[in-house]
């Protein structure tokens, strides 16, 4: 198979974050998947698995931090003609947590603006502390490599650079066996160190270290050059005899369409109220920014007022026996609490509501053995179930249960609400009866129970809709 090890270390990887997510309070299909997508847009640890071993033999490319602790044949270190970075010491203010802080004197009178003393500590004991770690650094490269070390950095002129640094070699002699700590802070490469180094000892180090230097020239000289033959593709074409079986053949490609077109628009993963809107063309339209649900005088859509509907049938404590008043109560409320605007709340139904606390399912509910509301799901549906097409791909649909509750005789029953403005019962169970087949099978799959009754409630209706019975 191909890609064969890295698909199988993927797979291992993936049981292996499974087994982690396991250990922790959510379990679950829907939610570990959901942590999954959360951890894909949080651009987290979703790369693929590592195959490559530490003794493979391969090329690796890292950073000096990364390469603390291992060791190889060959190393390279590049880019040492790169200065530190010191722009921290140029702020207005610096912090330090010993000396504290640190900022400008500024006179408003003269206009002009100076470092107080306490900035100038801080900033040469933030230089110094810097320049300590860089070297820490620069020993972990040097001594990466068991055999070999090659060093490559650029500088402007070197000649110049060379001479220069030998008079400050000159100027500022060795302190016992150390280089003169002024020079190391004159320096801010890793290249100006090496040199130091190198022209302090030049006897011992000429021993240990081969000094090469090359000049642009040199070295774009030693690059290879890419030889670019022209053709002219018309006169060699002219050349070429195509006989008519090559022409059929060509034209035969060009005319072919592929025999599973229709599985390539197929999305993989989809939503129910996107799975209805196959069957039916809906207004669909992007979520109102919460500034614009201030407009005291906007007008709802029916579809907004079908989700309040549902949010405050959510909200119902099972425990109550509703008045009227006892729903307003409860609007009035989700506006307090900031869940709804007032807006919205003059456009909500109370009747609609008071009506459902009203009905044989709420009476069956106050009962119940163990009730779940807005329960979220994913179940893999035949494509051909959607499309009508003989396609052998499977779609994985997620949706949101509204109510489902266990009666006293032990029977699973699965309620939708509906706010739709229907003429018969007969058009709103027709219009739903596939979508809540795939409800059944979803709840039925992750109780390991048989759903008894699937029941529509009817807001508009104010009625109780069997599409499942006993």
């Amino acid at each position: 198979m191909t890609n064969g090890k890295m698909r199988q270390a993927n797979l291992k990887m993936l049981f292996e974050r499974a087994k982690q997510y396991e250990t922790a309070s959510f379990k679950g299909l829907y939610n570990f998947i959901h942590f999954l997508e959360k951890l894909k847009l949080s651009s987290g640890d979703m790369g693929a698995a590592k195959i490559i071993g530490e003794n493979d033999n391969v090329v690796r490319i890292m950073s000096i931090h990364k390469s603390k602790g291992l060791e190889f044949p060959v190393v390279f270190l590049a880019s040492t003609g790169k200065q530190f970075n010191l722009m921290d010491l140029n702020q207005n203010l610096l912090l330090h947590q010993e000396l504290g802080i640190g900022v400008k004197y500024i006179d408003y009178e003269k206009q002009v603006q100076y470092d107080t003393l306490s900035k100038a500590a801080i900033r040469n004991q933030t230089l110094v502390e810097t320049l300590s770690e860089e070297m820490r650094i620069l020993y972990v490269a040097l001594t990466r490599a068991k055999e070999k070390l090659i060093i490559t950095g650029m500088k402007k002129d070197y000649e110049k650079e060379k001479e220069k640094l030998g008079k400050q070699i000159e100027r500022y002699a060795k302190q016992g066996t150390k280089i003169n700590p002024i020079l190391v802070k004159k320096y801010l490469k890793y290249i100006d160190w090496i040199l130091l180094v190198y022209f302090y000892e030049p006897d011992k180090m000429e021993k240990l270290v081969t000094l090469k230097t090359y000049t642009k020239k040199q070295v774009l000289s030693s690059c290879e050059k890419e030889e670019k033959e022209e053709i002219d593709i018309r006169k060699e074409l002219e050349k070429e005899e195509v006989k008519d079986e090559k022409i059929k053949e060509i034209a035969d490609i060009l005319k072919a369409t592929y025999a599973y077109q229709l599985s390539t628009k197929i999305p993989t993963k989809s939503s129910v109220t996107k799975m209805k809107q196959k069957e039916e063309k809906l207004d669909i339209s992007f979520g109102i920014p919460k500034f614009l649900k201030q407009e005291e005088n906007r007008t709802l859509t029916g579809s907004q007022k079908g989700t309040l509907l549902h949010l405050c049938m959510q909200k119902l404590d099972i425990q109550k026996d509703y008045t009227l008043q006892g729903i307003q109560e409860l609007i009035a409320d989700l506006v307090k609490r900031e869940i709804i605007t007032q807006v919205e709340a003059e456009n909500i139904n109370t009747k609609a509501i008071f009506q459902f606390t009203q009905s044989s399912i709420w009476q069956e509910m106050k009962k119940a053995k163990e009730i779940q509301r807005e329960k979220p799901f994913y179940i893999t549906i035949p494509a051909k179930e959607i499309y009508q097409e003989e396609v052998p791909e499977e779609i994985l649909v997620q949706g949101m249960i509204d109510l489902y509750y266990i009666n006293q005789e032990e029977e699973l029953v699965l309620v939708d609400y509906k706010t739709d403005f229907v003429q018969t019962e007969t058009e709103l169970i027709d219009k739903y009866k596939n979508q809540l087949e795939w409800y059944q099978k979803a709840l039925e799959e992750a109780m390991q129970k048989k759903v008894s009754r699937v029941l529509i409630y009817s807001t508009f209706l104010g009625k109780v809709l069997e599409v499942l019975k006993k």
